[in-house]
């Protein structure tokens, strides 16, 4: 809100627009509602827009098997053929209306569609009503969708079409960091970057973020796909050299013998010319002849690609991403890159961007950024990670409610601290023993996160899944974003004493508010740091190189950033109060961060005094639980 009122009065007088980049559904759902109240006490009307990926607003192409797994690239060329073919239809007098019916699911055939009728009326629809239809009562991206469709409408093209009147719009990262798809937005948008004034929220994400968008990888199952699909199609001679086939076969022999060699655990480190000299000892020659090859490969894939797409097919080849990531290979290379082999969580090689600097140039072109987080200390770690250089402004703006309102404690008599875990094989049974006490003590809503799932896949199976309060909820790996917020609804309204399970760093512990009384106590289970391996080891000297503090600001940062991002969901506001617990007896080492924590007491008096004396549930013998919502 704070941001909002000033940038929005900013934008207004100089004629900009507001861009607000979210990481998450909830957080665009937040600022589109703050936005709206802002709305009602200006004098003239705003309009804001939400934008989100096409593929989950193709009303089209909705329950397709074919679109699945299709990237923005793939998904954007079928609706751009689509689009001009209903444009054709207009321009030769077709009568567009949309069908009462589609049909549905598995059972369409992209050949079976030309045009889209979605698009047709919005071809067909005044965009200015529709403008002052939405700046009278700013919709929730939920409405918006429910509108678009009740009316035949695209919803991915309408917001689109609406981008170029609105005040402000939010937008996914990708939509501004992705060089091509900035390109689109900023067209849609109808200004140039030097008028956009930029927020990013939850901006402790965007470093990792934009080091994961540089990086390139080349996954053994995309090799073994682009040799089935030159199978499929028959071998091809390459210029003076071997087969396709053959290429792709040695290629993903090499890739299989670099990670059963320098991935000794999950990952490992790889020689920078690892690849290249792998495939040239096999073949002979020169890098010229081999880049010579990949080229044909590639131009075979472009092919494939055009002419699936001319048979109204997904434009995909894997020989093409294939050929294009080895080519682009031998010039991802240090101090920017590292090669790295991995085992987990797929077999795949990968040359992961160290600088995140260049790929947020971009900010730098704006007139002003504002970069958002409750957790984005240390400030200037974050600045140099993202090159804004000393005359970036830092502010820390101290907590708004009172300091008594929440009480933190920590347990030293357990720890998730890998060495000790392994040395003592009970000390997951005593966690589940201290949990099960916890809770027990809690007389309210109350989340637990754990580090990471395996941890509380063991915890629960020593003894915690027998004492959870019914209704617990559980987050799960396989749980679809849809069922998650059914159940986190069912949470915030069922009992006053319930349980949620979740990850730090999970899709619950970060961008999710919990007001008032839908969450009063969150338990910390560890120190979440991030898991040790190659790609981090190498980020921590690359920036103890850069800045000497590479343990700083590559291990603590980000644990403590976990652990107040998971502190933060209980106090959303100054009325609002809450206890914590962190299981660790390394918790002091953040002291700092986490005012007036002290060790853990008698928890079930202090909780009976903070909290009122409201009564403290005694949980059943034994219940089941699920981990794909919750409990009947």
């Amino acid at each position: 809100m704070a941001s909002l009122a000033s940038l929005i009065e900013h934008a207004e007088r100089a004629d900009h627009k507001v861009l607000y980049l979210v990481r998450t559904h909830a957080q665009e759902l937040q600022v589109l509602t703050e936005t709206r109240a802002i709305s009602h006490r200006v004098d003239r009307p705003l309009l804001a827009v939400g934008l989100s990926g096409r593929q989950s607003r193709c009303l089209l192409l909705e329950g397709l098997a074919e679109i699945k797994g299709a990237t923005a690239e793939e998904h954007g060329k079928l609706c751009a053929d689509r689009k001009r073919a209903t444009v054709q239809s207009f321009e030769e007098g077709a009568d567009l209306a949309p069908p009462g019916e589609l049909p549905e699911g598995a059972a369409v055939d992209l050949t079976d569609l030309d045009g889209c009728v979605y698009y047709a009326k919005l071809l067909q629809a005044d965009l200015e009503a529709l403008a002052d239809r939405f700046r009278a009562k700013l919709p929730s991206p939920r409405e918006f969708d429910e509108y678009a469709r009740a009316e035949n409408l695209c919803p991915y093209e309408l917001a689109k079409k609406l981008c170029a009147g609105a005040r402000l719009v939010t937008a996914p990262y990708a939509f501004f960091f992705h060089p091509h798809i900035r390109t689109s937005l900023l067209t849609w948008l109808g200004v140039p970057l030097d008028r956009i004034d930029l927020v990013i929220d939850e901006a402790h994400n965007v470093p990792d973020y934009l080091r994961e968008l540089g990086s390139v990888a080349l996954p053994h199952e995309s090799i073994r796909r682009a040799r089935a699909e030159v199978t499929d199609r028959g071998d091809v001679d390459l210029p003076e050299g071997p087969t396709a086939g053959r290429l792709l076969e040695v290629v993903g022999a090499s890739v299989d013998q670099l990670i059963q060699k320098y991935a000794r655990e999950d990952d490992g480190l790889l020689p920078p010319n690892a690849l290249e000299d792998t495939l040239l000892t096999e073949f002979g020659g020169t890098s010229h002849r081999l880049d010579t090859w990949l080229g044909a490969l590639a131009a075979w894939g472009e092919q494939l690609r055009d002419e699936r797409r001319r048979q109204k097919h997904l434009p995909r080849s894997w020989v093409h991403t294939v050929a294009l990531t080895l080519l682009s290979w031998p010039q991802l290379v240090a101090p920017a890159y590292v090669k790295v082999a991995a085992r987990v969580p797929r077999r795949t090689l990968e040359a992961y961007a160290l600088d995140a600097a260049g790929a947020a140039e971009a900010i730098r072109g704006c007139h002003l950024s504002v970069h958002l987080s409750g957790t984005l200390r240390p400030l200037d770690e974050y600045r140099d990670a993202l090159g804004l250089g000393e005359q970036a402004r830092t502010l820390v703006v101290p907590p708004f409610f009172p300091p008594e309102n929440r009480r933190v404690f920590f347990d030293p008599t357990v720890t998730t601290r890998y060495e000790d875990l392994m040395a003592d094989p009970g000390m997951v049974e005593r966690i589940a023993d201290r949990l099960a006490q916890v809770l027990e003590a809690l007389p309210v809503r109350t989340a637990v996160f754990f580090p990471s799932f395996d941890l509380m896949e063991k915890v629960l199976a020593a003894g915690l899944s027998g004492v959870l309060p019914e209704g617990t909820v559980i987050e799960s790996r396989r749980l679809s974003m849809g069922d998650l917020w059914k159940s986190l609804e069912g949470f915030k309204r069922g009992r006053r004493d319930g349980a949620l399970l979740g990850v730090t760093g999970g899709r619950i512990a970060e961008g999710v508010d919990f007001p008032d009384d839908e969450l009063e106590a969150v338990v910390v289970v560890g120190i979440p740091y991030p898991r040790p391996n190659a790609k981090r080891e190498a980020l921590r000297a690359y920036l103890d190189s850069t800045t000497g503090r590479g343990w700083a600001y590559c291990v603590e940062a980000p644990a403590q950033r976990l652990i107040l991002q998971a502190l933060g969901r209980m106090i959303r506001s100054e009325n609002d109060r809450g206890i914590a617990v962190i299981l660790d007896r390394r918790a002091p080492l953040f002291a700092a961060a986490l005012p007036g924590l002290e060790p853990l007491g008698d928890l079930a008096t202090t909780a009976r005094r903070f909290f009122g004396g409201r009564r403290v549930h005694q949980p059943p013998a034994a219940v089941p639980v699920v981990s794909s919502g919750t409990q009947p």
